[in-house]
């Protein structure tokens, strides 16, 4: 992947009834996986539209490959774009939907065909290709609408929440063809969503955006686990987040949050916020561990492959735990256990003004 910026917005601002975005500055690199990951409302479809050049910004610019494309038209900038209900054309067939763009272009008749057969084996679906939209699944649909958006051999593909309508087991499917795809081709794609598994199974980069504005931007490694703000380590379910005073030491600082001393590898002064991810916190016997705190089970949340176990130990844990080794464990509401996690797992956020509810 390049480091060379193929999509750049700068200062764009744009409202259209109750949304509307607000100075976006932000790069996508050539060949690079980009997610928008945002709640509902948060502007990520208005963004991605007046990129696409369905709407027209009220103030800022958007280049592509370092041309402004602010007065072009959407089918001359160079976009596959793939809306959320795809808009598959019903009363054309399966191959004449993925080649639609191609003809529009005036594209030889023996082209479009190639391209088509191309992508058709790319994506799985050449037994569909004489089928009426009408009749495919849900992720047979959204293999459909992919091709067509990849037939013209875009610059940039645009995917706005392609996965949202799907059940789970086909959205991990297809998630896993997304990210095949994607190097196989080597397309830049800017991808909307709200689902924090569907982010982490096809990113490079993500891109947090909230009432309008991009919060935070970094590897899913870095906003997941070093959040920007209060309002993405909320959003990102950080759970484990507590106000406290911070000073320095050795290895970095030392926390105080209601009475309980915490080190952090992280060096900080004054009123803070501590994240600490629920997966990285291990629950034990009482052993004297550094960043250890002892205190009952309060709940426990069965969440499928893991549970989450809430500790009250003076300062409120949670923990996610593998279900496996918790009912190994025989724990259950009410009993005593230690609740650790080691220092470099501490995040500290010193200016967390944006306290913004969900």
């Amino acid at each position: 992947m390049s480091t060379e910026p193929l999509i750049q917005v700068r200062g764009l601002s744009i409202r259209l009834g109750e949304f509307a975005v607000h100075d976006v500055d932000l790069e996508v690199r050539k060949g690079e996986y980009f997610v928008l990951l945002g709640p509902t409302g948060a502007g990520k479809t208005v963004l991605l539209e007046c990129i696409a050049g369905l709407h027209r910004p009220n103030r800022g610019d958007i280049f592509v490959g370092g041309e402004r494309v602010n007065d072009v038209p959407p089918e001359q900038r160079g976009l596959g774009y793939l809306p959320q209900d795809y808009a598959l054309f019903p009363h054309l067939t399966v191959e004449q939907n993925i080649g639609f763009g191609l003809r529009l272009r005036r594209r030889p008749a023996a082209e479009i065909a190639a391209r088509t057969a191309e992508l058709a084996k790319l994506l799985g679906i050449t037994h569909l290709l004489r089928r009426s939209p009408t009749r495919l699944s849900g992720g047979e649909c959204q293999r459909v609408a992919l091709a067509r958006a990849l037939a013209i051999g875009p610059k940039v593909l645009l995917l706005d929440e392609p996965l949202s309508a799907l059940d789970e087991q086909t959205r991990e499917a297809l998630c896993a063809e997304l990210r095949r795809i994607h190097g196989e081709l080597a397309t830049t794609t800017i991808h909307v969503s709200h689902n924090f598994e569907e982010t982490l199974a096809v990113a490079d980069r993500i891109g947090i955006i909230h009432q309008g504005r991009i919060r935070q931007v970094g590897t899913p490694d870095e906003v997941f686990r070093r959040p920007a703000s209060e309002f993405v380590a909320r959003f990102v379910r950080c759970d484990n987040i507590w106000e406290g005073q911070a000073f320095r030491s050795a290895r970095g600082s030392t926390v105080t949050v209601g009475g309980v001393r915490f080190e952090t590898s992280e060096a900080a002064e004054g009123h803070v916020l501590m994240t600490v991810r629920p997966e990285d916190v291990e629950l034990s016997t009482p052993d004297g561990r550094v960043n250890e705190v002892v205190g009952r089970i309060t709940r426990v949340v069965n969440k499928g492959a893991v549970v989450r176990v809430d500790v009250g130990a003076g300062v409120p844990v949670v923990a996610l735990v593998g279900r496996r080794a918790f009912l190994q464990s025989g724990l259950q509401v009410g009993a005593q256990v230690a609740a650790s996690f080691d220092p470099d797992q501490a995040h500290v956020l010193v200016n967390h003004g944006e306290t913004s509810a969900l």
